[in-house]
């Protein structure tokens, strides 16, 4: 009789233990099939140049581990279309915008390799939905780094020019149903669209921590801010991301770019606006000026 009961517990206890198996990968592979289906519509986004419902509104809320993530395996894909990473862009590097946006660190989205444009190209304004240009600090990798780094001093043996820079991002969504939140952000690759630098100077050449990022339209600076309210310093965001990629399982290899971020809001503008056109110069002082035409 005993034994007869305890063998009951025992095929009770394995129905239960078959059944949260059963659940926990019925879970899986909802979320497995609910990347897929955001990896599809992003890439549907990108072909038809459109702007989509925010990821969240659609498919429900996701932690920012899973957004990088979904990041990872859209990369993949895009990758196929515009050539391999070249680099990565650092977003919300400023305090003011974490607490904005109720996140305790910057995020980063890839850049691919045809994104990249030659400092003093024209551009149609029909390249972009809703431009986002941001004069920034951009950074050229001179050694791999596939491992975290302790401090800026390490990191600087690494790091081969300094630029001026512009990341001209297009704004990936829609906002008539809702605003996205940063994992839908992070998800799409934080807006990444086009990168822009000017020529390079030896770190040693520059105090990057002492110069000002002016954006000028026209002959009119629009944006300004001091580099050093980037993290404190730029190299503090470039030194976030090399170990936030770290994390992931993805390395910095030579020639790749990171850009910093700024703490300047972005000139955000509609396509359709006149005021998407003009002369767009990035002046960072004594590390140099970048320069775009949108027309």
């Amino acid at each position: 009789m005993k034994r007869t009961i305890m063998s009951r517990v025992a095929a009770n206890n394995v129905v239960m233990l078959l059944s949260v198996c059963v659940l926990m990968l019925a879970g899986c592979a909802r979320q497995s099939l609910n990347q897929n289906a955001m990896v599809r519509q992003m890439l549907a986004a990108r072909e038809q140049q459109i702007q989509i419902t925010p990821l969240t509104h659609t498919f429900g809320s996701f932690s920012m581990d899973k957004a990088y993530h979904i990041q990872k395996a859209l990369a993949r894909e895009v990758s196929a279309l515009l050539g391999p990473v070249a680099g990565y862009k650092v977003a919300y590097a400023s305090r003011v915008a974490q607490e904005q946006f109720g996140i305790d660190e910057p995020a980063r989205g890839p850049y691919y390799l045809m994104q990249r444009v030659p400092t003093g190209s024209v551009l149609p304004a029909e390249a972009f939905n809703e431009l986002m240009l941001e004069t920034e600090i951009a950074f050229t990798i001179g050694k791999r780094i596939d491992k975290s780094i302790a401090d800026v001093a390490a990191l600087k043996s690494h790091v081969k020019w300094v630029h001026a820079a512009f990341d001209a991002g297009d704004f990936p969504y829609k906002t008539d149903r809702a605003k996205p939140v940063p994992a839908d952000m992070v998800a799409i690759g934080t807006g990444a669209h086009v990168f822009v630098f000017g020529p390079g100077v030896e770190p040693e050449q520059v105090d990057i921590d002492n110069i000002n990022l002016d954006l000028i339209r026209n002959g009119q600076k629009i944006r300004t801010r001091p580099a050093s309210d980037i993290m404190g310093s730029p190299w503090n965001s470039l030194l976030w991301c090399v170990n936030h990629l770290h994390r992931y399982g993805l390395a910095l290899e030579p020639g790749m770019v990171v850009f910093s971020g700024t703490a300047a809001r972005a000139y955000k503008v509609k396509a359709d606006v006149d005021d998407i056109k003009g002369q767009y110069v990035g002046d960072c002082g004594a590390l140099g000026k970048v320069t775009m035409t949108i027309e």
